[in-house]
């Protein structure tokens, strides 16, 4: 009897200590908020199918794959709001080269290799020439997106619609193939991770000059982390090419500032060194679940952009006083002050 009472205060401890550990991971509000609107997204349309969940992801793919690649540049205490610029590049490129006469693998290519060469540009410009990320990443921002705007002036333009539906078909046979992409950015980042770089990184972003003076490469880590997020940029241009089939040399405007947000509500510091990139994917989803409820409510776009904006302020901030310890000590202070006060 005594071991059978053993035997479940030691599961029940365990069961605390998960627990425990799920809780204060970064990622977790923005999973539980993800959770709870997508319950109330089931009630307002009647129930979750199958269809919806693969209407979502190839849907909001782009999206979650842009906040990825923020996530590793803030990680190192930067950031990259070029990204949305280089979304919309990598759609005009593939849509010219659609119209060119190239195979759907060929642009595909095309597009994503523009988005790499993107990406290092960014890295080199913050990483070897050491200039601000948020000022340097701004003027790139301007630059691809002029490119962009001069590749195809209007929306438009022809792309085989073989691409739509291999888009919204399955790898495998079971896989959507918008899981698939989203899931080669985690595994390589994964795989970066549990090399000594993984550590750097995050050593980089808890303190940038205790980094130079340990040794660690850091223009070496900036250019890889850009570079990261400019193929982070090309796979979201291909998810969203494919998706609308259509071509547009704005169609990614929003998305930088919407990821950063992402990242900050999945738990992601500002100040870098703090978060991961399921904070990014969890942030993102719970963006694009929030957007698709507001949508459907049909409401006015005013109504719609205030509710937005609103939630995401409440989020943004509870999540920035969540990971910041100063804000939680005065927290803590004024609540013990409060009971002082009433006692």
């Amino acid at each position: 009897m005594k071991k059978n009472n053993a035997g479940i205060i030691e599961r029940r401890i365990k069961s605390d200590e998960q627990s425990k550990k799920l809780m204060s991971w970064n990622a977790f509000p923005a999973l539980l908020l993800f959770v709870i609107f997508l319950g109330i997204n089931g009630v307002m349309t009647g129930g979750l199918s199958v269809s919806f969940f693969r209407s979502f992801i190839s849907t909001n793919a782009g999206a979650i794959c842009v906040a990825i690649g923020v996530t590793a540049t803030i990680l190192v205490a930067g950031t990259d709001i070029s990204l949305g610029s280089i979304v919309s590049l990598v759609n005009v490129v593939i849509v010219t080269a659609f119209e060119k006469g190239f195979s759907v693998p060929q642009a595909a290519l095309l597009g994503l290799l523009t988005a790499v060469l993107c990406g290092m540009f960014n890295g080199f410009v913050v990483g070897i020439m050491r200039v601000n990320p948020l000022l340097a990443t701004f003027a790139t921002s301007i630059a691809f997106a002029g490119i962009a705007l001069w590749i195809l002036p209007y929306p438009g333009g022809y792309i085989d619609f073989t691409f739509g539906d291999w888009y919204l078909g399955n790898m495998f046979g079971i896989i959507p193939t918008p899981v698939v992409l989203i899931a080669i950015l985690v595994l390589i980042w994964i795989f970066v991770m549990k090399l000594p770089v993984g550590l750097h990184i995050y050593a980089l972003g808890k303190d940038v000059k205790k980094a130079y003076a340990s040794g660690i490469n850091v223009a070496a880590l900036r250019f890889f982390v850009h570079t990261f997020a400019g193929l982070a940029a090309g796979v979201a241009g291909i998810c969203i090419s494919a998706n609308i089939c259509a071509g547009s040399p704005t169609v990614g405007s929003a998305m930088s500032m919407n990821s950063i947000a992402a990242a900050v509500i999945g738990g992601v510091s500002l100040n870098g060194g703090i978060g991961g990139i399921w904070s990014g994917i969890f942030g993102a989803s719970f963006l694009s679940i929030l957007i698709s409820i507001v949508v459907s409510a049909n409401l006015s776009s005013i109504v719609q952009s205030f509710i937005q904006g609103l939630i995401l302020l409440i989020g943004v901030t509870v999540s920035i006083a969540a990971s910041d310890k100063e804000i939680k000590t005065k927290i803590k202070r004024a609540i013990g002050a409060s009971c002082i006060i009433q006692i």
